[in-house]
């Protein structure tokens, strides 16, 4: 197993015990209210919502990054919906304001800030806290990545920013390998029945809700778990006037560097999809031989590098990214020196299987 499927493992299983506690509780209701993180308002519903276990967040508004931005954020937990500020506004870690890391993980993975805005309450109530809550551990760890167990977490991965982009990592792992798989590494695919840990039987319609179940399989109906991330989604939209995409609930569109399971699924211009031993899950790409690499703001930038194939060499689009903050999809890592096809003056680090 590798170290980020580990850390993952870790993340998955924190989570779940800190989510699965209320319904471990049982009779001693009273005892849970006192312990909890989460504020009365996270636990009430709109009468005129309806929760659905089989479709928690569609998949283009999950997936969405342009609808909510970082001024939208601020203001957010300036005046969050607890009619409070939260101490995140003013919060750093690691040299990252907190609207800024969020923005930067939901960005590299493709999902919508508001995944981790929800996450940070329903797992540790950040976002209802006014100030920086004890154990720091709640912060510095919110989402238990890297954590084995209470006392042991690895220096590393702590503060805000690192537990972030871990989640973000996390569920764009799972959409990948929905696309790449149909299904993910649990078992979890749309259209498909499974049964959760509190031993509901869900049906996913559609790839971000079997991500969501992936990453917590828990219901949790009026409680926590998946229940819990669509009533508190509610309320943070409202709060932030957020409006999903048009045509919600489409296929979001695969990138250079993405994952893929044939061409056509890498939704650009010249889109190829390849296959083979040095791109686990599928690698979309470009053939950039005789054109430069296609280039858009609102993905991450590539380059055309010399792709060795056989005896012979061609030109072929990877993602760049940076080697002392590697954000590359699990089975690539951040290669350096990679040669630019055409002018082996020219190199890159980019995410590459050698």
């Amino acid at each position: 197993m590798s170290s980020f499927s580990s850390k993952i493992r870790v993340v998955v299983l924190g989570t779940l015990a800190l989510l699965l506690a209320p319904l471990a509780a049982g009779g001693c209701a009273k005892a849970a209210e006192e312990k909890t993180v989460l504020q009365a308002e996270d636990l009430t519903t709109d009468p005129e919502s309806k929760f659905d276990k089989n479709e928690i967040v569609d998949p283009a508004s999950f997936t969405d990054t342009v609808g909510i931005d970082v001024g939208q954020i601020d203001n957010f937990l300036r005046h969050t919906p607890y009619k409070r500020r939260c101490f995140l506004e003013t919060y750093q870690s690691n040299g990252f304001p907190a609207e800024a890391a969020i923005v930067n993980a939901a960005n590299r993975y493709r999902i919508n800030p508001m995944v981790f805005l929800v996450r940070m309450e329903m797992v540790q109530g950040l976002i209802g806290e006014q100030f920086y809550p004890f154990p720091p551990a709640r912060v510095e760890y919110v989402f238990r990545c890297g954590c084995a167990n209470a006392d042991t977490c690895a220096p590393e991965l702590a503060g805000l920013d690192r537990q972030l982009d871990c989640l973000g990592r996390a569920l764009r792992t799972s959409l990948d390998e929905i696309k790449a798989n149909g299904q993910t590494a649990g078992g979890w695919a749309p259209t498909r029945e499974s049964v959760t840990v509190d031993g509901e039987k869900v049906t996913p319609v559609d790839e971000s809700t079997a991500a969501l179940y992936q990453y917590m399989p828990v219901v949790g109906q009026g409680k926590t778990g998946n229940w819990l991330f669509w009533n508190i989604w509610q309320k943070y939209a409202t709060a932030l006037d957020y409006q999903a995409p048009i045509g919600g609930g489409g296929q979001p569109s695969a990138w250079i560097g993405d994952a893929c399971a044939s061409d056509p699924l890498c939704d650009y211009p010249g889109g190829i999809c390849i296959r083979d031993d040095r791109a686990p899950g599928g690698l979309c790409t470009f053939d950039c031989s005789k054109q430069d690499c296609p280039n858009d703001p609102d993905h991450p930038l590539s380059f055309c590098a010399n792709f060795n194939s056989g005896t012979t060499s061609t030109g072929r689009c990877l993602i760049v990214c940076n080697p002392n903050a590697p954000a590359c999809r699990q089975g690539y890592k951040c290669v350096e020196g990679v040669a630019k096809f055409g002018d082996p003056s020219k190199s890159a680090a980019v995410c590459f299987n050698q």
